[in-house]
């Protein structure tokens, strides 16, 4: 019997997933959590839940991509909770970067361990100071391992310094960076694995290795013209100007090549460098097709970049070996049927854009030269290491790979999660042990009548849903932002924050229904605003036998035999009624609560622990 609706029986790990935000976050941050402890005032508490699953909450404060606003339940209804600038507003309180000294800010950590683990004498050579690596050092120096870092540059923090100041405050990171080297991490700068000490020598010297050498290579430019002087490529750009200090030549008139955000920061960074007067972007996309965040792409609208959409390169011009121009041609598509990326041209349609220099943002390359020939093996397709995704493990004993390295660029907070996953493993193969996570729940009433919760205050309803709007925070205006290398985005004020905060629907709480009371009045679904609620006949609901026939025989008041229901059985489930609840949809309101008038529905707050047991 297969019916329009699929059947769930709630579990914990069913009520953790209403929780979107944390569901999407891939280190698992409770941003509603802490989203509501700003709504109460409890700022201390709101940087502990942020802090406690991520070792650079300072970081993802300011530039995090939030996968947690796209997920958020929120914009189901009009707009996602500013959860990225919420999570700003009490690192800026509280973070590594706000107090004088970074290090007392690991004792918020959830990480397995301690902050000062005891020693257990096995040493770990992590290649790659960046996110992903620092992350496995922090992790793995919580376990009492000897952590070593091997960085081909002369600082730790790897992307973090390619991200424009202007974006991240390089203090910030930099606090973040040095609680983690008080655990007694040790770090060997201006030291290339492949070149001043081979991998061959780690696998010797340590116990494991973890290859976190992130992906600072540029695409090659592919197009005739490629040699001539003022043709870049973005990465490079971008250290110019954030690691050397002296920009690129790129005139006063720069073309910039591609749409996606690494684009954007070079476009807004070439916008800020002295001398430049325009900046051009050409994009292969429609405004709408852009991958680059729609607020990346405002600002750098605002800020004076000119865009020539729907187009693509054909060649490089120049004169006497200098760059003059782009010759671009139409396109007709950028994807195909199937949705995958495949431009199509107008080869007959061609035009010249003239400037002064082009840069080329069009993708990242991975280098594994310091792969020796006999591991050649775990290089897989575009260079990246291949590694299984769950347990960053390459196959090769001891040797594990995180970040960018193995999925190729991707956001930082990712990199992070891939960190501690190499982490858990590198403390499994080394100690014959487990880092084994158990959840559990406690479940509390919430009345609106008495005593009511601080979690859900009963003042949640009367104010209304619709009446705050989303608003981001505020940034410097164009006209001066565009001049300098400040901090574009202004910090949120005390009243700001808390009122952003309380558009929170608070999805910690779900109603929950007691069968046996319920008397079919329907008074529940008619209340519900966002008809979350519908009572439909149990026929229409998708049953897996094997799991519900306990529940289906207390309907019908016969047994059940998993994959077969007599007729009889099947007539009964068609005159009987199911409640089905989107949890997607629901703004926990408690009107469904406030209606029913046997208290077959009840709101509760289920607070969901994770248990961190290491064996």
């Amino acid at each position: 019997m297969r019916g329009k609706y699929k059947l769930h029986i709630p579990d914990y790990q069913y009520y953790a997933d209403q929780v979107a935000c944390r569901k999407a976050c891939p280190v698992g941050t409770d941003a509603g959590g802490y989203v509501q402890a700003i709504a109460q005032g409890r700022y201390e508490k709101a940087y502990a839940i942020a802090r406690g699953p991520n070792p650079f909450a300072s970081v993802c404060g300011w530039v995090c991509n939030a996968p947690c606003e796209t997920a958020c339940t929120r914009g189901n209804i009009d707009e996602p909770v500013t959860i990225r600038a919420l999570k700003r507003f009490v690192t800026e309180k509280f973070g590594a970067e706000a107090v004088a000294d970074p290090a007392s800010t690991l004792r918020y950590s959830t990480a397995p361990g301690v902050p000062y683990g005891k020693a257990t004498g096995k040493k770990v050579a992590v290649v790659g100071g960046g996110p992903a690596g620092l992350t496995v050092a922090h992790d793995l120096a919580r376990l009492g391992y000897r952590v070593t870092i091997f960085e081909s540059q002369d600082r730790l923090g790897g992307l973090f310094y390619l991200v424009p100041e202007y974006r991240l405050p390089r203090p910030l990171f930099q606090a973040e960076i040095a609680a983690i080297m008080s655990m007694g991490v040790e770090a060997r700068l201006n030291t290339k694995v492949g070149k001043d000490i081979t991998l061959a020598e780690l696998r010797q010297d340590f116990g494991a290795v973890v290859l976190a050498s992130g992906a600072w290579g540029s695409r090659p430019v592919p197009f005739e013209g490629r040699d001539l002087q003022g043709v870049y490529s973005a990465l490079p750009f971008l250290q110019s100007v954030y690691h050397n200090h002296e920009p690129l030549p790129i005139g006063a008139f720069p073309i910039v090549v591609g749409a996606g955000n690494v684009a954007m920061d070079v476009v807004r960074t070439a916008v800020r460098v002295p001398g430049v007067e325009k900046v051009k972007v050409v994009t292969l996309e429609t405004w709408d097709e852009m991958p680059a965040d729609d607020l990346e792409i405002e600002d750098a609208v605002h800020e004076g970049a000119e865009f020539a959409i729907r187009l693509g390169t054909k060649r490089i011009v120049g004169n006497d070996g200098k760059f003059e121009g782009l010759e671009v041609k139409k396109v007709l598509s950028v994807f195909d049927d199937q949705g995958r990326f495949a431009p199509a041209f107008d080869e007959n349609t061609v035009s010249l854009l003239k400037g002064t220099s082009v840069i080329f943002a069009i993708g990242q390359v991975i280098d594994t030269s310091y792969i020796p020939e006999d591991l050649d093996g775990v290089v897989g397709r575009n260079g990246v290491i291949r590694a299984n995704m769950h347990t960053m493990d390459t196959g090769v004993p001891g040797v594990f790979a995180a970040g960018d390295v193995v999925t190729g660029p991707r956001i930082f907070i990712e990199a992070i999660a891939a960190g501690q996953k190499a982490a858990q493993s590198v403390h499994a193969y080394l100690s014959g042990g487990q880092v084994e996570k158990n959840l559990s729940g406690v479940s509390t009433p919430v009345s609106h009548r008495q005593n009511p919760s601080p979690i859900w205050p009963d003042e949640f309803n009367k104010k209304g849903y619709y009446t705050i709007d989303r608003k981001n925070p505020e940034l410097l205006h164009p006209d001066f932002r565009k001049t300098n290398f400040e901090l574009a985005e202004l910090s949120m004020t005390e009243e700001e924050a808390r009122t952003q905060a309380s558009r929170c629907l608070t999805c910690h709480v779900n109603p929950i229904f007691e069968g046996q009371k319920c008397v079919l009045c329907g008074g529940c679904v008619d209340v519900c605003p966002e008809y979350a609620l519908k009572m439909v006949p149990l026929a229409d609901v998708d049953l897996d036998h094997g799991k519900t026939a306990p529940l289906l025989e207390s309907f019908v008041g016969e047994e059940i035999h998993p994959g077969h229901l007599e007729e009889p059985v099947v007539q009964k489930l068609s005159m009987s009624t199911a409640m089905i609840w989107d949890g997607m949809r629901c703004i926990r309101c408690g009107l469904c609560a406030k209606r029913c008038p046997t208290g077959a529905i009840a709101m509760e707050h289920l607070e969901i622990k994770q248990e961190v047991t290491l064996q």
